[in-house]
């Protein structure tokens, strides 16, 4: 081959050659491979034929190890982004998964960033809304994106004169902060006392067509007591949730003190403690303070004078004849059940009272 490939050369280049031979072969020994096998029992399968649930739990458990055993160097971070961690897992596994990634991202140690997009309230937490960013599309011809933030030092401040630091700390590690993280999902929220309050309205949306509300994307939160309602809509303002707040102003509680028994010192004390409620929620929306305030419906938020079922008693009587039918139908107590209360609502016959309807329609934003 070189003699006759140096003939040809020679013709085009006299005087020049060129030399053929067979190149060394470095031997190496092929690479290790892995398998990957799952165990059930006795039953050994390959990952392909597991659920989608199963492999996605494979992989991000792949993940964490490697980020686990993967340190980051002093000056960099390693950064843990994953796309909908909530796909497939049942709720348990899912919020396992939000515990974990949290534990990871706190330990300064590890020196690990987790970032994930989801639509499962398992992994958002209230007490850390200031982690949060949340996206929003417009519904324009040409959408606009918009992003929305807070931080804990805003909503004090927001706050500031109605709620002290202390206590805003204290509201947050408390039931505020598992009631919000649906919330953060809606595109308006309905701030509430109690679930009593949450099923009533929830009974009253069904009226128009099963699941109305939650259609329109309102949330209604119960928030655990009148004192938590400026945090919660501290915070849902913040991040971006118009929000409307409903609460009892119990111009009714002496009264119903007495009836219980209770000594005077007690009654004073809830009546004082009910009245100083009232002023800071009237004081934190801008209204007149008042000890007891007359029943009212403003731009964001709305009382009434005693409590709800002392006005849904008195304003809508058929209300009070389908709770009562509905305790002899399922031998159960309202009192005991209020998930009851939704029902409830749904059966009463009659014209929802004018003030429940003005108050949906300003939690819709349609009033």
């Amino acid at each position: 081959m070189t003699t006759k490939l140096n003939a040809v050369v020679n013709s085009y280049s006299p005087g020049r050659a060129v030399a053929v031979s067979p190149a060394n072969i470095e031997l190496k020994a092929p690479k290790t491979t892995f398998e990957v096998a799952v165990l059930d029992g006795s039953t050994q399968t390959s990952v392909e034929r597991q659920g989608h649930g199963f492999q996605r739990t494979l992989l991000i458990s792949a993940l964490q190890l490697l980020a686990q055993a993967g340190a980051a160097s002093e000056v960099g971070v390693i950064c843990l982004a994953i796309e909908e961690p909530e796909l497939f897992q049942h709720p348990i596994q899912a919020q396992t998964f939000a515990k974990v990634l949290r534990s990871l991202a706190e330990d300064a140690g590890k020196r690990i960033q987790v970032t994930y997009a989801t639509h499962s309230p398992y992994f958002l937490e209230a007490r850390y809304f200031n982690q949060v960013r949340r996206l929003t599309r417009s519904a324009e011809d040409t959408p606009v994106v918009s992003i929305y933030s807070a931080t804990v030092e805003h909503v004090k401040e927001k706050l500031d004169g109605v709620v002290s630091a202390e206590t805003v700390e204290r509201q947050l590690d408390g039931i505020i902060a598992s009631q919000l993280s649906v919330a953060l999902f809606a595109h308006r929220a309905l701030l509430v006392e109690g679930t009593t309050e949450a099923s009533v309205f929830h009974g009253i949306g069904d009226k128009s067509a099963p699941g109305a509300l939650e259609a329109a994307g309102i949330a209604i939160v119960p928030v655990g007591g009148k004192t938590s309602i400026p945090l919660a809509h501290a915070i849902l303002t913040s991040i971006g949730i118009p929000s409307y707040a409903l609460f009892d102003a119990d111009a009714g509680c002496e009264a119903r003190a007495k009836e219980k028994g209770k000594k005077q010192e007690k009654i004073d004390e809830e009546r004082n403690n009910n009245a100083k409620q009232n002023r800071a929620i009237l004081r934190y929306f801008g209204l007149e303070e008042a000890d007891f305030p007359p029943a009212i419906v403003s731009d964001q938020v709305a009382n009434f004078e005693d409590h709800l079922e002392e006005f849904l008693i008195t304003n809508w009587p058929e209300w009070d004849s389908a709770c009562k039918e509905v305790e002899a139908a399922a031998g159960i107590d309202l009192a005991k059940n209020q998930l009851a209360y939704r029902t409830a609502t749904l059966k009463a016959a009659g014209n929802v009272p004018v003030m429940l309807a003005q108050i949906m329609s300003k939690a819709m934003g349609s009033y």
